[in-house]
């Protein structure tokens, strides 16, 4: 009787004994996963959805993933809210010109394995009594001031790598915390770490925006001016999953005001959707839009460029726009009201869009831009920084750069995954 109500809790009520008898049994599916590219792959993101396996839709599903009998850390994400699982991820290494095959077992022996979170999200509302419960949506009306409301000014997110965090405000940038060593670090500094904190080897804010554009933040385009979102009906940010290795997070705009008419809007919503995966220091930003005729801006601030030789430490301001990439790199003070506890950081940014959505680029005094048209109301590009204080990383402009076309390669040539009974 017991083995009889298992298979109906894995598989559902069948109309015949006959039939559940047989279905009942694990059902193994291989995810066959190949890189064909010069480059080997390290935690490459796969992702398997609801159409691919349709048993991923049940939230209380007993998975279990492995790779050649290891278990494998995995993830199942509700993308939608409709309280239905839409996606399986996990990451995987894979050597260049080669071919692997994960197991995903349903309904099979549940996976006990003790998992570290390599993926750490927060949205977090600042109250009276500093216990900052933690938010899964945010929204208020476009005129509405929450920014020093918001913990950390806006959603935060961090990979072993790298942490971003993306101002709840017109300006909506995006700024960045650079680390020495690869762990989990935004629990403990909230981005704002303290000087025992840096004594002790923990990282910082590393990037001081002003009126520039920060590392890969959308803006609108005003007239090939780069402009913030002003006079919005409505703004939000939103978590839509949260780790253990992957998060994604939402950042909306609804409504457009009137010209000259206030409190009247005209209908616009653009959505913006940011993913950071487990051991990757870069972002994948999905722009939906339900006005495809208009066109954004992203790009890069030009690090240093205001700064005194003194602040610099050697480290020139400079970059580059071309074949989809924008890059610079320098060394200013990341906060110019707290010189006395951060020093100035040189860092590195990036930004590659795909050559379909630029419409054009251009340079001005603080920035390094493209401008975009979406391709059926929606654009794809990628965000990466680097921090100079990392022990695992890149430590000036030329090594940096050199980087670039790596990246750009394997976005550009990802790993083919097909899904087999």
């Amino acid at each position: 009787m017991k083995k009889i109500l298992l298979g109906l809790f894995c598989l559902g009520l069948m109309p015949d004994a006959m039939a559940f008898s047989v279905m009942r049994k694990p059902k193994v599916y291989h995810v066959e996963i190949t890189n064909e590219s010069d480059y080997d792959r390290k935690d490459e993101p796969v992702v398997i959805t609801s159409k691919e396996i349709n048993r991923i839709k049940w939230i209380d599903v007993n998975v279990r993933v492995t790779d050649n009998g290891a278990p494998v850390q995995y993830q199942l994400d509700d993308m939608d809210g409709d309280l239905q699982n839409d996606e399986l991820f996990f990451v995987t290494d894979i050597k260049a010109h080669s071919r692997k095959v994960i197991d995903v077992e349903f309904c099979g022996e549940q996976d006990t394995t003790k998992w570290t979170d390599r993926i750490y999200t927060a949205l977090q509302f600042r109250d009276k009594k500093d216990k900052f419960p933690d938010l899964l949506r945010v929204e208020a009306k476009g005129s509405t001031n929450l920014f020093n409301d918001i913990y950390m000014h806006g959603v935060t997110i961090e990979s072993e790598l790298v942490g971003y965090r993306i101002y709840f405000d017109e300006r909506q940038n995006i700024d960045l915390y650079g680390k020495k060593y690869r762990r989990i670090e935004l629990p403990e500094t909230q981005f704002y770490t303290t000087a025992e904190q840096l004594k002790a080897g923990y990282g910082v804010d590393v990037l001081w925006a002003g009126k520039a554009m920060g590392c890969g933040s959308l803006k609108r385009n005003g007239a090939d001016k780069v402009a913030n979102w002003t006079d919005v009906g409505i703004r939000g940010q939103r978590v839509v999953t949260t780790g253990p290795l992957r998060t994604v997070i939402e950042v909306y705009d609804i409504g457009r005001e009137m010209f000259g008419r206030s409190g009247s809007f005209f209908e616009e919503t653009t959505r913006q959707y940011y993913t950071l995966v487990a051991g990757h220091r870069d972002l994948q930003v999905d722009v939906n839009t339900d006005r495809g005729y208009h066109t954004y801006c992203t790009g890069v601030q030009k690090v240093g460029v205001t700064a005194e030789d003194s602040v610099r430490r050697g480290h020139k301001s400079e970059g580059w726009i071309r074949d989809g990439i924008a890059a610079s790199w320098g060394c200013d003070y990341p906060d110019m009201g707290k010189k006395h506890i951060w020093a100035p950081e040189a860092i590195g940014m990036a930004v590659y869009v795909p050559q379909m959505y630029v419409e054009k680029s251009f340079e001005d005094e603080l920035n390094y831009v493209y401008v975009l048209r979406p391709k059926k109301e929606k654009i794809r590009y990628y965000v990466s920084f680097c921090a100079d204080k990392e022990e695992q990383g890149y430590h000036n402009a030329r090594d940096w750069f050199a980087s670039l076309d790596e990246w750009k390669q394997k976005i550009e040539h990802p790993v083919k995954i097909r899904v087999k009974k």
